[in-house]
């Protein structure tokens, strides 16, 4: 069995569900709820997206959920930030974030600073256990082979 579809009835739920959310009234709902498409399409019983087709829906809708904004002060205020102004922003964010990469640049190169003192440390203790015929030869063989050029 197929459902036949009425645009007008579906038209006539949505706004009859939109006037008993203003109103306060709703048969649906219940608890706390905001004024927008999702809850009126909900009070009228229908699917997510059926208020999207009317265009005259959302306009009230839109309407409505302006009003209570205004009703309870939480209108959307627009940002008076102008252009130059989103440009400095930008600016500072982009700087702080150079100078914590600098910062971190700067830790990573000292470690290694340090990992680098501590082997060779290591390797100038080690050398102090070998003897002197040990050493010698050591440092014969890690000598590299100089092969000259004719």
């Amino acid at each position: 069995m197929t459902k036949t579809r009425n645009p007008e009835i579906t038209r006539k739920k949505l706004i009859d569900a939109l006037q008993r959310l203003v109103d306060g009234d709703p048969e649906r709902l219940t608890g706390k709820y905001k004024i927008n498409v999702k809850s009126v399409q909900e009070e009228a019983g229908l699917s997510l997206g059926s208020a999207y087709r009317y265009p005259d829906v959302m306009d009230a809708i839109s309407s409505e959920k302006q009003t209570q904004a205004k009703k309870t002060g939480k209108a959307r205020k627009r940002s008076v930030s102008t252009d130059l102004e989103r440009i400095k922003e930008d600016k500072s964010k982009e700087k702080r974030l150079k100078d914590k990469y600098r910062h971190e640049l700067d830790v990573a190169n000292q470690r290694l600073d340090e990992a680098y003192a501590e082997q060779t440390m290591l390797l100038t203790a080690m050398m102090n256990f070998l003897d002197i015929e040990d050493r010698i030869r050591l440092l014969r063989e890690s000598k590299p082979k100089i092969v000259s050029i004719k």
